[in-house]
């Protein structure tokens, strides 16, 4: 009797054995279960994580958030539009020979070498000049020389030329059209067109917010 009993407690002791094992082995989760996906973000975290990805416009031009730190008024299309007023301020005083209207706009070198090329004409112009459309600026350097700022902007423009009579003249646009069954009609003006691509570089002293951009320099760009 003893020995069937001390029997019987060898078998259960050898059988939580084997259960024990089975489960270490069965029992543990192996390989990748739908389930245990990990939870992605929600749709308003990501949307804020590509937003925080994003580089603003305003970065992508070197040193314009400097500018913006020692310039805290100065903003970026407001400055544009100026220096587009300017440019088609000082284009056609220029053409015209009138730089008093535009000279608190440009430096004295720039002034200087633009009453250097009118002196050099030889009469007053014979067109007139005007923009087909609304030139395009684009920034396209900002830098620093020590005090001072200097921004290049790269117009595009096309001009048109219009030929115009000067006192006691008559230009051939002047010439009036006649046909056997029509009325005397003047010709239409002659005009012609010409496209430009040039960098204007203003520059300002940043001692004091209210010293305004000057016109200190005009080359030539790509189109």
């Amino acid at each position: 009797m003893n020995t069937q009993v001390i029997a019987l407690v060898v078998f259960a002791v050898l059988a939580v054995v084997i259960l024990l094992q089975l489960y270490n082995v069965l029992g543990r989760k192996t390989g990748f279960r739908p389930e245990e996906k990990p939870a992605g973000p929600k749709g308003e975290e990501l949307d804020a994580a590509v937003r925080a990805e994003r580089v603003p416009e305003g970065m992508r031009m070197p040193n314009l958030e400097t500018l913006k730190t020692r310039d805290v008024n100065f903003n970026e299309i407001n400055f544009l539009e100026k220096a587009r007023e300017t440019y088609e301020q000082v284009v056609i005083a220029f053409h015209k020979g009138e730089l008093d209207p535009i000279r608190d706009r440009l430096s004295e070198r720039v002034l200087t070498s633009f009453r250097d090329a009118i002196g050099r004409r030889t009469g007053a112009p014979k067109d007139t000049v005007s923009f087909v459309d609304t030139p395009k600026a684009d920034l396209d350097l900002i830098d620093f020389k020590e005090d001072l700022a200097q921004i290049r902007v790269r117009f595009l423009s096309e001009l048109a030329y219009e030929e115009v009579a000067l006192p006691g003249e008559t230009t051939d646009a002047a010439v009036p059209v006649t046909t056997p069954d029509k009325k005397a009609e003047p010709a239409k003006p002659h005009r012609t067109y010409k496209r430009t691509a040039e960098y204007w570089t203003f520059q300002k002293v940043m001692k004091n917010p209210a010293n305004p951009w000057l016109l200190t320099k005009v080359e030539a760009a790509k189109a």
